[in-house]
């Protein structure tokens, strides 16, 4: 400031305008009180130098203590600091859903789960009936088949005599038909035989399949 060719006065207002501190607020007032107390320190040792004794020296000496700054009154929270708490906030919010979603997934996971293991064992069991069906249905089959075997050869067998009959004895076919006459028991061989032949048939057909 020295080598400024004209010397620069800053005021107390210009000093308070460029530093809005509570701590500047709090020097200045502590520097005003300081001034006051120096001058009454000043006057009091000049009066006993002066004047040796009098009692109006004692009346200039300071009598109380220099009063306390008044509390500085806490500014609002900043913007920054309203927002960094808010996101503060926010991610406890992210951190509090995300435990709440990962407890709602196993949950759901444990669910699905228990459904494939019931499905499973629905499965097995189905499986289990449909092979027990298909084998009694084989088996019925099979049984049905020796039937329809024992009925044609039953009926060969008749046939085979009914041959052997009319070549030994030199009957004609029509007379060794009349071993079996109409609605006799013949007919009947003979409709079931041509109904086991059908059915041979059926099964030979479906055993190529």
């Amino acid at each position: 400031m020295r080598d400024l060719p004209d010397l620069l006065h800053v005021r107390e207002e210009d000093i308070m305008r460029l530093l809005k501190v509570p701590d500047v607020e709090h020097l200045l007032y502590e520097v005003h009180y300081l001034n006051k107390y120096i001058e009454e320190e000043f006057l009091f040792k000049v009066g006993l130098s002066f004047h040796p004794g009098r009692s109006d020296a004692r009346m200039l000496k300071p009598t109380s203590k220099v009063p306390e700054p008044p509390t500085p009154v806490p500014k609002a929270a900043s913007k920054r600091q309203v927002d960094l708490e808010r996101e503060q906030a926010t991610i406890i919010q992210l951190r509090e859903d995300q435990m709440a979603s990962g407890e709602k997934v196993a949950v759901l996971e444990a669910e699905n789960k228990k459904s494939q293991t019931l499905i499973a064992e629905k499965e097995a069991a189905l499986t289990s009936f449909e092979s027990l069906r298909v084998i009694e249905d084989f088996k019925k089959s099979i049984a049905f088949k020796i039937i329809i075997q024992e009925h044609v050869q039953e009926a060969r067998d008749h046939i085979y005599e009914r041959k052997t009959k009319v070549e030994v004895e030199g009957l004609t076919p029509s007379q060794a038909s009349d071993d079996f006459p109409p609605g006799s028991d013949g007919d009947k061989i003979e409709s079931e035989l041509q109904k086991a032949f059908a059915l041979e048939a059926d099964d030979e057909v479906v055993d190529i399949e």
